[in-house]
């Protein structure tokens, strides 16, 4: 992991420097590849489909077998852990606690005789996306699935890559929300299925869920004709924390992130050397236990970052300038500079509420924005399953009171047809 100081003269261009290394994983080829698959599905749709399993992921699909059936056949609940059983039960239970808060209200003014509403109303159908291969998450499918039934969205479906092993758990949990409509499909094809529809899939109003860089590229490219959510890259994290803290467990938060991926971004900010090379240490005793060490080791190397500072109450100033998609305030100053922080996607307070806990089980949503996106926008919610139309009621004594105001509003933007609309209908 690399050192900077924050006190050096040019610590903002050395910070900047090590933030652009890190570049969205994307390129000028993918772009031009799911461009051609994206037309491909268009043009042949199923068909497509069935040769893409063959091609990408060497599995030999029937037009019957693109649309699962029955989930129960890949799994048995007496085969499976039965606490990790009620693990993903208790993340169901508390995501959706803490989301039916978020449900948003409509409300109705009247303003000058006029009546004037704002209402809410769920999407027709959403499409989520449902990594597979090297990288299942079926506590992702909880993410996205909870929030679009609090909305009361009536059609969700899922999509996930074909396999000769489908997830047990995963199928557990699509039976478990009730979730009836889920295809073999991955990649960008399963956007572009999504977005298009085929003879099999219905097209839906917005696509869902995290995936590769082919998956985020066919989501820019479809934007517009379909919703997305948001373009998701790697992990990030920045752990703040001081020498009283514990090194072995600061280690384990910045190994959390790291094994996510190989363009992981995990930043430690303390105001003291050598509390981070205690650190620096324990992540060297702690990776040997780790599955993905290599990983871990790869994306420390490539984007691993520690900020030595002398005041850690001023350390909102680089979290603010990064926007982490994952913050977690450990030292003593950690109430002061919660106040400070105004971009983070989601922020973690005190030393044992490890990221971990929101990933799973506190309750919060664990698709949140990277790439600085948490300057503009926000994690994963209720509203983002749902639209907001404004309705205006106009009785004759409103009209005679604005109708005025739209004839002088109109005769300076030359919209004459928008003057008229208002003048044909005075009586005398």
């Amino acid at each position: 992991m690399k050192i900077l100081a924050y006190n050096s003269e040019n610590f903002w261009k050395q910070l900047e420097e090590h933030l652009s290394l890190r570049e969205e994983e994307t390129s000028s080829k993918i772009d031009s590849n799911v461009k051609s698959i994206i037309q491909d599905i268009k043009l042949h749709g199923d068909d497509k489909i069935i040769e893409f399993a063959k091609d990408f992921d060497k599995i030999h699909l029937g037009k019957d077998e693109i649309k699962l059936p029955n989930l129960n056949k890949f799994y048995s609940e007496e085969n499976l852990n039965k606490e990790t059983i009620e693990s993903f039960r208790l993340a169901i239970q508390n995501v959706r606690k803490f989301h039916e808060k978020q449900f948003p209200s409509d409300y109705e003014i009247e303003n000058m005789n006029t009546r004037l509403k704002s209402i809410w109303k769920p999407m027709d159908s959403v499409g989520l996306y449902v990594p597979g291969g090297n990288a299942v998450y079926p506590s992702s499918l909880i993410m996205s699935v909870v929030p679009a039934q609090i909305a009361g969205v009536k059609r969700i479906v899922c999509v996930t890559p074909p396999s000769n092993n489908f997830n047990p758990y995963i199928a557990l949990l699509l039976d478990e929300l009730n979730i009836s409509e889920v295809y073999q499909v991955g990649g960008a094809q399963a956007i572009a299925a999504l977005t298009y529809g085929t003879e099999t899939i219905k097209p839906v109003s917005k696509i869902f869920g995290p995936g590769n860089a082919y998956v985020a590229a066919a989501k820019k490219q479809v934007f517009g004709k379909v919703g997305i959510d948001l373009v998701a890259g790697p992990s990030e994290i920045i752990v703040v924390a001081d020498e009283s803290n514990n090194p072995a467990w600061v280690a384990s938060d910045i190994m959390a992130q790291a094994e996510h991926d190989e363009n992981a971004q995990s930043i430690l900010v303390t105001n003291s050397n050598a509390f981070a090379h205690k650190v620096l240490e324990n992540i060297e005793i702690l990776k040997k236990t780790l599955s993905k060490k290599t990983i871990v080791e790869i994306s420390l190397k490539k984007n691993g970052l520690i900020v030595i500072m002398d005041d850690l109450k001023l350390s909102y100033k680089i979290i603010n300038k990064i926007a982490p998609e994952h913050l977690h305030l450990q030292s003593k100053e950690k109430d002061i500079i919660f106040k400070n922080v105004n971009n983070a996607g989601g922020i973690f307070l005190g030393d044992y509420s490890t990221e971990a806990f929101g990933d799973y089980v506190a309750g919060t949503n664990h698709i949140l924005p990277t790439f600085g996106a948490a300057k503009f926008s926000s994690g994963l919610g209720v509203i983002d399953f749902m639209k907001k139309s404004s309705v205006v009621e106009i009785n004759k004594l409103s009209y005679d009171n604005l109708s005025k105001h739209v004839e002088n509003i109109s005769n300076v933007e030359n919209l004459d047809a928008h003057k008229l609309s208002v003048t044909i209908r005075q009586t005398k």
